[in-house]
């Protein structure tokens, strides 16, 4: 599964139909932040992490998650995380109701963890050391050697033949976080 933080992400509008080129990819993805995987993540910190992430709900803010690999239902209702610049959450958020791989393993359950194995979580380097406040709080993690830029622009020239499609790719993200009352 995969994590980016929503203000690493700088265009602020949908792309229009028709071609994507690399420098659309660097508007889009302007930072030198590398692609890293953060094995062993317990379930109760990967929770924290996305109770970091709706944490300022409804304030746009940068520690956003915009996801892959699963999908979450939050209630903007519950409780918000407040979490200190080193990761110690000071105010445990509850926020977070569902949590559920696309392999359908379910991680959090009516907001408690289900018990199991921890989890691999690729991010970027910027999130893995705790950018935006995301409580990774030192985990060991390795960068890929790519930028989020490089691995953009691969994914859409190699993996997607430089074809995005509204179908494949709707507005709405497919249901991968679902606001919930």
């Amino acid at each position: 599964m995969a994590l980016q933080n929503g203000g690493g992400i700088r265009n602020n509008g949908l792309i229009p139909a028709g071609p994507i080129t690399e420098l659309d990819t660097f508007s889009i993805a302007p930072f030198g932040n590398f692609v890293s995987v953060v094995p062993n993540v317990p379930r109760a910190q990967f929770k924290e992490i996305l109770e970091n992430a709706v944490s300022r709900i409804p304030v746009a803010d940068g520690r956003f998650a915009q996801v892959a690999g699963f999908r979450f239902e939050y209630d903007p209702d519950g409780t918000a995380q407040v979490v200190t610049d080193d990761g110690t959450v000071v105010t445990p958020g509850t926020r977070v109701r569902t949590v559920v791989l696309d392999d359908g393993t379910t991680i959090v359950e009516n907001g408690q963890v289900v018990p199991g194995p921890a989890l691999s979580v690729a991010t970027n380097d910027f999130s893995a050391r705790g950018g935006d406040q995301w409580p990774f709080r030192g985990l060991p993690f390795t960068t890929v050697g790519v930028t989020y830029q490089q691995a953009l622009l691969t994914y859409i020239t190699d993996d997607l033949n430089g074809r995005i499609t509204a179908e494949d790719y709707p507005e709405t993200g497919s249901g991968r976080i679902t606001v919930v009352s």
